[in-house]
């Protein structure tokens, strides 16, 4: 006879010889891209979706027209590096994360604050604490630099461009196809 019963972020399964005790076993949404592999497709189909979107906007506004040039030449590189920067913000977190071995702390001591939040973050919900939020945002933001520097570096080089021109469109792709759903709440993959 098995039986299981969940309490805080530990999940305890008995059975007649021993307690098996499993830690953490709900995963912040930015954690599930490793361990979910139908996320790796939807993920990639909405990041060549939006991406797409986002490079014909700025071909417009760049050339003044209309044209699939940009996009022909580009949309290639500008995917690839743009996932690969999302993959690197799901590593940043989980380094900090895991590196900080941040707990839940009490009192008024900001870096126990600062650690709480970041063990909110991932083991709980971002919205627990504002340090919970500011970590993930930090996550944004690297993979944000690297969106920016791929595109301005590789996706946007070579491409007819000047280099006002790059600045503008890497920081346009940056800004727009940043991964932002890392600040989607838990309960929405979890009931």
């Amino acid at each position: 006879e098995m039986t299981s019963s969940l309490v805080g972020s530990e999940m305890c399964i008995r059975d007649r010889k021993k307690d098996v005790k499993l830690y953490n076993m709900i995963l912040p949404p930015f954690m599930l891209f490793f361990f979910v592999p139908t996320l790796w497709i939807v993920s990639a189909l909405g990041n060549f979706i939006i991406d797409s979107i986002v490079l014909l906007i700025i071909s417009i506004f760049i050339y003044k027209k209309f044209t699939w040039q940009l996009y022909k030449k580009s949309i290639i590189s500008v995917f690839l590096f743009g996932f690969l920067s999302d993959f690197l913000g799901v590593l940043y977190l989980m380094a900090i994360s895991i590196g900080s071995g941040a707990k839940y702390y009490e009192g008024n001591d900001i870096g126990k604050q600062i650690l709480s939040g970041i063990y909110l973050a991932t083991n709980h919900s971002c919205y627990d604490s504002i340090y919970g939020v500011l970590f993930i945002v930090s996550g944004i933001l690297f993979s944000s630099i690297f969106i920016f520097a791929f595109n301005y570096r590789v996706s946007f080089n070579n491409k007819g461009l000047s280099k006002k021109q790059k600045i503008i469109a890497s920081l346009t792709m940056a800004i727009i196809t940043a991964p932002y759903t890392f600040l989607l709440p838990k309960e929405l993959f979890y009931p």
